[in-house]
């Protein structure tokens, strides 16, 4: 009798610890807030998860929801100091956002020998979901392959089939460009050539008269931030759409638009994995975010509001916040919110989703925040590389 009292004390202790462990469930957004990529999504990012655990009532299994930011500054030694501070002593126990791949690629492997959850938003490369997962990084937003080929196709449709592509010297830049230059080549395109800028570039003019000389129809850009803002002002000074030559994005920000201005922007497509004015529950969150920082936010910061909110209903399924016990719920949930529809996490990390091809829209509109249309939605099977052809080696072929 005594035996078997003792043994459901232990039990029900064993509950208590794994429902309570350290009484709170704490969030680290580690992005760039002062460099390069701030403006794509930094404080903003910050704003918006701190609105998804307001919105969630700021509690989860009746323990509080606590969020701590970073500023990594774009480098790489700084963000996984942190990291490892936040994960091995602060007790963070999801990390979101993770901004700049090289970084989350670091991040990403401290993630897997702390067994803990990164929802990774902003970093372009898929390498923690192919050759590097481990389980616990998740790629909620985007990859390469999902916005550089919606990107090319749409411009090779179009009889773009000579290209000159412009890429910055850094991960993400590196694999954005891979993806295109494939994808062009799959599709019997050819390449006339291509260059690689240093990371913080702001005269790209020899670029772009390099460009200009190959005599390409398209000129792809695999740029971000100041980078991309500083390369579009530049082609347009120099007149090469005048003279016929396309320009072709691989991604294009709210606040790069708004930046660089509708006038030189206006007609070029893209793909995104949202947008505020998709629908109402988009909306909504638009109108929230614009209380807050005063524009109309970014996918970055929709997709972080996302994972964070499908997090916490993760923590509240599975009863705990023990990491792998959460993965499985996530694993299971049915994710359909506004900014990923008809979503289905895979076991490599990679949750996959609808996206967006978008136009920038022409300048003088009635909303001045609306930037850009919706042309068409392309269904996450289509958009994501197949599941059968992942690198994982957590996947069973």
């Amino acid at each position: 009798m005594k035996v078997a009292l003792a043994a459901a004390l232990m039990l029900s202790l064993s509950s208590t610890l794994a429902f309570a462990q350290d009484g709170v469930v704490k969030i680290g957004v580690l992005n760039d807030q002062s460099t390069s990529f701030s403006a794509l999504g930094g404080t903003e990012v910050v704003e918006a998860v701190k609105l998804a655990v307001s919105d969630y009532g700021g509690q989860v299994l009746r323990k509080p929801i606590e969020v701590v930011s970073a500023d990594h500054q774009n480098k790489p030694e700084v963000g996984l100091s942190i990291a490892r501070q936040w994960l091995e002593q602060d007790g963070v126990d999801v990390m979101v956002d993770i901004a700049n791949s090289a970084i989350a690629l670091s991040v990403n492997t401290l993630l897997g020998e702390n067994k803990k959850i990164g929802l990774f938003i902003s970093p372009i490369t898929d390498r923690t979901t192919e050759d590097s997962c481990n389980g616990y990084g998740i790629a909620w937003a985007y990859d390469a392959y999902s916005v550089a080929r919606a990107s090319v196709t749409a411009q090779l449709a179009q009889g773009g089939d000579t290209w000159y592509v412009i890429s910055p010297d850094y991960e993400a830049g590196k694999v954005l460009e891979a993806t295109v230059k494939s994808t062009i080549e799959d599709a019997g395109g050819k390449i006339l050539g291509s260059v690689r800028a240093p990371l913080g570039t702001t005269d790209w003019s020899s670029f772009i008269l390099q460009a200009q000389s190959s005599g390409a129809k398209v000129i792809a850009l695999t740029l971000n931030g100041p980078e991309l803002v500083n390369a579009l002002k530049q082609i347009q000074e120099f007149g090469l759409i005048d003279a016929g030559q396309r320009v072709a994005l691989t991604g294009l920000h709210q606040s790069d638009a708004r930046s660089i201005g509708l006038d030189t922007l206006k007609g070029i497509q893209f793909s995104s994995p949202w947008y505020w004015n998709t629908d109402d529950a988009s909306k909504k969150f638009k109108e929230a975010m614009m209380a807050k920082t005063g524009n109309a936010p970014g996918w970055v910061a929709a997709g972080s509001y996302s994972a964070v909110t499908n997090y916490l209903k993760a923590v509240d399924a599975a009863g705990t916040d023990e990491p792998d016990a959460v993965l499985v719920k996530l694993r299971e949930m049915k994710i359909n919110d506004m900014f990923a529809h008809n979503a289905t996490l895979w076991p490599n990390g990679r949750l996959v989703h609808d996206m967006y091809l978008l136009e920038v829209n022409q300048p003088g509109g009635a909303d001045k925040q609306d930037v850009f249309k919706v042309i068409s939605s392309v269904p996450g099977e289509k958009a994501f590389r197949p599941l059968d052809q992942t690198k994982c080696p957590l996947v069973k072929k």
